[in-house]
């Protein structure tokens, strides 16, 4: 389940990415509802903001404009692979976030769904109505009840009549 994302930070020195255990940089710190924070790689920001446009992202990037009253303003750039592109501010990105991690979610549990309904092979299950009625009666015979010595004596006597053969061959 998606939890609502309140603030991310960019970590431009990077770090080691949990998931991979690689180094990567930069990295991104998520902020939730409940104060959980998590960190994101690349991949998985691209991951998310992809399901959330329900398109491929090229790349994205941080913008920090610099007002004249000294006031900073952080922009996200998102560029597609088609390369149409879009900026949003921080709040809004937070909330692609979501978007997107709650469309994954829910392709997940519709492959689990569709997975549940759909009906066995029926490549595995091509035993016709003779083949059964042979394998019943099969079963009915009393030597198919072998014990374990019974199994046990015709697998020696089975591993014995291949060692006879090799002697013989040689």
């Amino acid at each position: 389940m998606s939890k609502e994302i309140i603030s991310l930070v960019q970590i431009n020195e990077g770090g080691k990415n949990p998931k991979t255990n690689l180094f990567e940089k930069p990295l991104w710190e998520l902020s939730f509802a409940d104060d959980e924070k998590r960190i994101l790689g690349k991949p998985k920001m691209e991951e998310y903001l992809s399901k959330a446009y329900g398109k491929t992202v090229h790349h994205f990037i941080r913008r920090l404009s610099l007002l004249k009253d000294d006031r900073k303003i952080i922009q996200w750039n998102i560029v597609f692979d088609d390369y149409d592109c879009v900026l949003l501010s921080s709040s809004e990105l937070c909330e692609q976030l979501y978007l997107g991690h709650q469309r994954k979610d829910d392709e997940k549990y519709a492959e689990l769904e569709k997975k549940k309904a759909s009906p066995p092979n029926p490549a595995l299950f091509t035993t016709t109505a003779s083949e059964k009625a042979e394998i019943e009666q099969g079963r009915r015979h009393p030597d198919y009840n072998f014990d374990q010595e019974d199994a046990l004596n015709y697998i020696k006597a089975q591993e014995m009549k291949e060692f006879l053969e090799d002697e013989s061959k040689e």
